[in-house]
């Protein structure tokens, strides 16, 4: 059996292929779960599906035909807008699967490296209910040690640390200056993409009062509504201003939208961010009493700073990685391997239990049983060796499969352990299997 994954992503689908993901889970898991079983292309299957990110992960003998018949279904799995998944993919074989998704769960994948909701979603693949007829022990094996590297490199480096998309970034400056977001009043001036994102951020940190003002008013609503917030048109401004102490400016205009004379001179304490270029927040609202203003740059400072540190912890976050694909192949090699392992140890214990009876027939009872105690550790001191040098032996190399088939020789195995052996190693196809 080989582990393989198809997929799209960023990576590689252009930018009209993203907006258009994800794929309805409602139509491709059906397809999959048709395609997994005894004479089937695959004998596990899980897909991943995120905003930017399509994956089936698979095991089967023969991965090229499957990346054939999976690329065929492609074309023919509708996405949330229509598009071409065949189109625009990658295909990984064996180890370069394993590392693949072990990159993907520590973050190493994303858009924005490190960023931690991809974990999440790679450990919600364990309890789908999609997944309950398709995931298989490899697979299981494979998911549960992905998330195991996730949360090491999350755990180890500071990848995941700061903020690096502009909304998030100039969000955690105003946490910072204000102390905290929640129960206050907040207005997003703009319902584009930065400012419908900058809405969810506001919502998610509970903000006590939501409204979002924008130049076509259904807009405004159709952005704020959802989040519990009021949408409005930019003629209701200097209302909004009379209760709101958190301004963000995400609005495109040739002029500023927000003025000083809007406001009541009051001495309000008012934070403004200004996320707009050119900007929609007037910069003389710095100079009023009580208020302070942030504007791009020093938000940008900010995203650079965390730019930095996560690339200058991806190679220790890369080292972590392979270090857990070595660990996971090792298991793969061992698990392939085992039932020479087990036979010989039988093999050799039997004979060991059995001389030691005929050599303890005269004795006392107890006799007897120090004899069989003796002959049980003697011969687990003797099998260690041969047993480490099994357990190392990759059935996918020539090397390794001389090993293995000269233990059956060695020990007397039956002849049926050896010919299993030599079909699940493929021994047809020698570039076939995990390495490392």
């Amino acid at each position: 059996m080989r582990i393989f994954v198809l997929g799209t992503s960023h990576a590689v689908a252009s930018g009209l292929v993203r907006e258009q993901l994800p794929v309805r889970k409602e139509v491709a898991a059906p397809v999959l779960t048709r395609l997994t079983g005894r004479g089937r292309p695959l004998d596990e299957a899980v897909l991943l599906v995120t905003c930017a990110r399509v994956e089936v992960y698979g095991v089967s003998p023969d991965p090229d035909r499957t990346q054939r018949v999976l690329e065929r279904l492609a074309r023919q799995i509708p996405t949330t807008g229509g598009a071409n998944l065949g189109l625009q993919t990658y295909f990984h074989v064996d180890e370069g699967a394993v590392e693949h998704l072990f990159r993907v769960a520590a973050g190493l994948d994303s858009v924005v490296q490190g960023e931690s909701q991809i974990l999440g979603q790679v450990r919600e693949l364990l309890a789908a209910p999609e997944h309950s007829a398709t995931l298989g022990p490899l697979l299981h094996r494979l998911v549960q040690h992905a998330v195991r590297t996730g949360k090491r490199v999350r755990a180890e480096t500071e990848i995941g640390q700061g903020t690096a998309s502009l909304a998030s970034a100039g969000l955690e400056l105003l946490r910072r200056r204000t102390g905290g977001l929640a129960g206050r009043g907040a207005l997003v001036v703009g319902a584009g993409e930065t400012g419908t994102l900058v809405a969810r951020l506001l919502a998610k940190a509970g903000v006590e009062r939501l409204a979002v003002a924008n130049r076509t008013p259904g807009r405004a609503r159709a952005v704020a509504e959802p989040l519990g917030g009021s949408g409005h048109g930019l003629d209701e401004l200097d209302a909004l201003l009379g209760w709101a102490d958190l301004i963000v400016g995400a609005a495109t205009a040739p002029a500023p939208l927000v003025t000083p004379g809007l406001l009541d001179p009051d001495g309000r304490r008012r934070f403004f961010l200004d996320l707009s270029h050119p900007r929609s927040l007037d910069p003389e609202l710095a100079g009023l009493d009580g208020s302070e203003l942030l504007d791009l740059d020093a938000v940008h400072r900010q995203v650079e700073a965390a730019r930095r540190t996560r690339q200058n912890e991806a190679p220790r976050a890369e080292a972590i990685v392979a270090e857990e694909v070595d660990r996971y192949v090792a298991w793969y090699r061992e698990r392939r391997s085992f039932p020479v392992v087990r036979a010989v140890r039988e093999r050799v214990l039997e004979l060991a239990y059995r001389e030691a009876e005929n050599q303890g027939r005269s004795l006392e009872p107890e006799q007897r049983g120090v004899l069989m105690r003796f002959a049980h550790s003697l011969a687990r001191s003797l099998l260690h060796g041969p047993t480490m040098a099994l357990r190392q032996a990759d059935p996918d190399t020539p090397e390794g499969r001389r090993v293995l088939e000269a233990a059956g020789v060695l020990f007397g195995l039956e002849r049926g352990v050896l010919e299993a052996l030599r079909k699940r190693s493929g021994a047809a196809r020698p570039r076939h299997g995990l390495k490392r």
